[in-house]
């Protein structure tokens, strides 16, 4: 037997004499890809359930619809669940205060394929979302940006960045808006694997963000123009105990902030195809206890920028 309580429990609830704490303000909607239940009335030719757990909805698009702004709502993603953007803002995610939480390791991680077209992309429109155990995978040769961010305090976390074959690839995995608009961006503990020679960044700053943090983030791949960084004038940043190896071989190419750029490097360790002390550029941080190595060369990384 099977018991549904949408408002749940305001006093608390004891289940076998062990307390259970309601850790969400908002409604919680489940998604799974092979869903295939009918709905009578169905939005949008939508082929899945109510959104319940025994029922759920087909895609991520649709329940970032039914989401009410600022509540708190939740879209859990179930194992092997497969979703495609063939257009740019294929998947938008413009509902403020969601968060989208992946089920599954491995093979069994949530992906979302980008394929079609080159401007296939995930736009973040809102403010505070957060985007947490998916696979962006690249389905289409040099696919200008996997994850455009045009909303504040949004939260990356324990994410893939890959590609499914030879030359099909994101030119940019995360890109920050012109302005403003992406700061408090927090990218955390994601992988990325992206291996084509086209490919410019990992994460690029084009504008003006305040309080960005990426952490704790393994990357492996072929950035020609930088892995972490752009042309922007970002405040407080804090780039902190990256794992980055850079396959192309233009100096600096690991971390590369512009030279006014404020906030924290520390802790980061490089590797690449330019000479060594080549990794970092952060010229206006405060720099700290980071490491570059030639990926060519049986050299053990030494300090970057060298110390004097």
């Amino acid at each position: 037997m099977q018991s549904n309580y949408p408002n749940g429990f305001s006093g608390g609830v004891t289940i076998r004499g062990v307390p259970l704490a309601m850790s969400h303000p908002g409604q919680v909607f489940w998604v799974d890809g092979s869903s295939t239940t009918p709905v009578v009335g169905a939005v949008g030719g939508q082929n899945g359930g109510p959104g319940t757990f025994q029922r759920p909805f087909a895609t991520i698009d649709y329940a970032v619809g039914r989401c009410t702004a600022s509540r708190g709502d939740v879209i859990m993603v179930k194992p092997g669940h497969t979703e495609t953007v063939i257009a740019a803002a294929g998947l938008a995610l413009d509902v403020a205060g969601i968060a989208i939480i992946g089920l599954g390791s491995g093979a069994m991680q949530p992906k979302v394929s980008l394929t079609t077209a080159a401007t296939a992309d995930v736009d973040v429109d809102a403010a505070d979302v957060t985007i947490h155990n998916i696979n962006f995978e690249a389905g289409f040769a040099d696919v200008a940006t996997a994850i455009d961010v045009n909303g504040q305090n949004c939260t990356i976390s324990n994410c893939k960045f890959t590609q499914s074959a030879v030359d099909l690839n994101f030119l940019v995995c995360i890109e920050t808006a012109l302005t403003t608009l992406s700061s408090g961006l927090i990218v955390e503990d994601c992988y990325a694997l992206a291996y084509d020679a086209a490919n410019t960044h990992f994460i690029n700053i084009p504008g003006t963000p305040a309080g960005d943090i990426y952490r704790n983030n393994i990357l492996i791949g072929d950035w020609g123009t930088m892995c972490i960084g752009g042309a922007g004038i970002a405040t407080y940043i804090t780039i902190m105990d990256n794992v980055i190896s850079n396959a192309a071989s233009t100096s600096d190419a690991c971390i590369n902030l512009a030279a006014t750029v404020t906030g924290i490097v520390m802790r980061n360790l490089c590797g690449g195809a330019a000479v060594q002390a080549n990794g970092i550029t952060a010229t206006a941080c405060a720099i700290a206890e980071n490491y570059y190595g030639v990926l060519a060369e049986d050299l053990s990384a030494i300090l970057d920028p060298i110390a004097t």
